[in-house]
């Protein structure tokens, strides 16, 4: 029968090898993940700027009131500027001049390498399939006068088309019930028409699906299910703004449903093929998960050399491995 000491030596020797084995293969694997998805920066490579703007258009001419959409602006604007976006925010529009002149002002400060949101929470109109947001003191008496009236959702996207920046997300609050198209002709629907014409590196995000309404919030409430449930995610890192969009869909149509039993699905028009996260695309959680990984291989190769430090001889006969 081998000695005491021999079975301790080929036993030391089978375990540091194992050890050493294992620890390559987690650093391999380590470093593989690490590869696969490397720490992105808070803003995307390939667009170091954000700019923004954000209007709210609350207090309509006659009396139409939509408080939560100065709310629902006023608190985005709050959430943007925490994310490093250069961001205009405009409260109640009167007119389409008004309008386009804060268009353009944004239009100035977007070009190649900037990530551009324009958001808009008010009144919106559709007329022959043709989208068109609406200044607080617009006055619609009939639909011809929608286009000399307000600002074409055309315009904004070809405007920031030319911009030539490199993503564009245009988020629209802008389909609640509207005293506008009342008398008008079939011609007009109610909520937005779909979008078919979405520039190239463009989303544009519908608070409810098109031809539908969306909810401007309950009594008491401050801001609107869809603006609520935005507000709650922007913020979140490790978030692309597709995941960011489908979380906060999926939020929407839950609250919608559970408190009026009628779901408000909001939908997206266009693409984007790049990366873009309002708070980084690193994952905080799965950062942890490799830091403590990292941090257990350093100290199991810590306690490996420091028995090869000690010669590798046990403390006691308690710590003898049986015979093999």
């Amino acid at each position: 029968m081998p000695s005491l000491e021999f079975r301790w030596f080929r036993w030391f020797r089978w375990s540091r090898l194992t050890f050493r084995l294992t620890l390559a293969c987690a650093a391999a694997a380590l470093a593989g993940a690490a590869a696969a998805q490397p720490a992105a920066p808070a803003k995307p490579q390939g667009l170091e700027k954000r700019v923004a703007l954000v209007i709210g258009n609350a207090a309509y001419r006659g009396g139409q009131q939509l408080p939560n959409a100065a709310n629902d602006a006023e608190d985005l604007c709050k959430a943007l500027r925490k994310l490093a976006f250069d961001t205009l925010c405009v409260r109640d529009v009167k007119t389409r001049r008004d309008f386009k002149r804060a268009v353009q002002d944004f239009r100035a400060r977007l070009g190649p390498g900037v990530a551009g949101l324009f958001y808009y929470a008010g009144h919106g109109i559709q007329v022959d399939g043709d989208n068109f947001l609406l200044p607080t003191e617009a006055v619609i008496d009939a639909r011809e006068d929608v286009e000399d009236e307000s600002l074409s959702l055309r315009y904004v996207m070809q405007t920031l088309e030319e911009a030539g920046n490199g993503f564009n997300l245009i988020i629209l609050d802008a389909c609640r019930n509207n005293p506008f198209i009342r008398g008008f002709s079939r011609a007009t629907q109610r909520g937005l028409a779909p979008v078919s014409d979405a520039p190239s590196g463009s989303i544009v995000l519908y608070s409810t699906a098109a031809n539908d309404v969306a909810s401007d919030g309950g009594r008491g409430e401050r801001n609107s299910p869809f603006a609520k449930h935005l507000l709650n995610f922007i913020g979140k890192p490790g978030l692309t703004v597709e995941t960011l969009i489908k979380r906060v869909s999926a939020a929407v149509q839950q609250e919608t449903e559970r408190i009026s039993r009628r779901r408000q699905v909001p939908f997206t028009y266009g693409s984007f093929i790049g990366e873009f996260c309002f708070a980084g695309c690193q994952d905080p959680e799965a950062e942890a998960r490799a830091r403590r990984e990292r941090e257990d291989l350093d100290r199991r190769r810590q306690e490996i050399e420091a028995r090869e430090a000690s010669g590798g001889r046990p403390a006691s006969r308690a710590n003898v491995p049986p015979s093999f």
